[in-house]
C-alpha cells in the first residue's frame, strides 16, 4: 500500500485552522474561570458559618477560586493577543489581565490576614 502524502494546506486554511484551535482553547479557559468563580462562591458562602473551622475551610475554597480565575484570565489574555493585534484584541487582552491581576491581589490579601 502506497504512503499517504500529506496534505498541504493554504495559509487561508492554516489562518482558519489556527483560529479554529485558539477558539477552542479561549472555551475551556472560560469553563475554567467559571469554575473558580464557582468555588469562590462556595467559600464565600461557607465563610457564613459560625464555626471557624468551616470559616477557615471556606477562605481555602475562596483562595483555589481565585488561583483558577486567574489563572484562566492570564491564559485567555495571551490567547486573544495570537488573535491578532486589533483594538478590540489588544482591549479584551487587557480586560482579562486586570481581572487575573485582581484575582491574585485577592489571593495575597487574604494569606496576609
Amino acid at each position: 500500500m502506497p504512503a499517504k502524502r500529506p496534505v498541504r494546506r493554504t495559509a487561508k486554511q492554516q489562518a482558519a485552522a489556527l483560529q479554529t484551535e485558539i477558539n477552542k482553547q479561549l472555551a475551556a479557559y472560560a469553563w475554567l474561570q467559571a469554575l473558580g468563580t464557582n468555588i469562590t462562591a462556595i467559600g464565600q458562602t461557607k465563610q457564613l458559618s459560625r464555626r471557624k473551622s468551616i470559616q477557615a475551610e471556606g477562605q481555602k475554597l475562596i483562595d483555589i477560586g481565585n488561583a483558577l480565575q486567574a489563572l484562566a484570565n492570564t491564559a485567555q489574555s495571551a490567547l486573544t493577543l495570537e488573535q491578532g493585534n486589533t483594538a478590540s484584541n489588544n482591549l479584551n487582552a487587557l480586560g482579562n489581565l486586570l481581572q487575573a491581576i485582581g484575582n491574585s491581589i485577592q489571593i495575597i490579601a487574604s494569606n496576609e490576614s
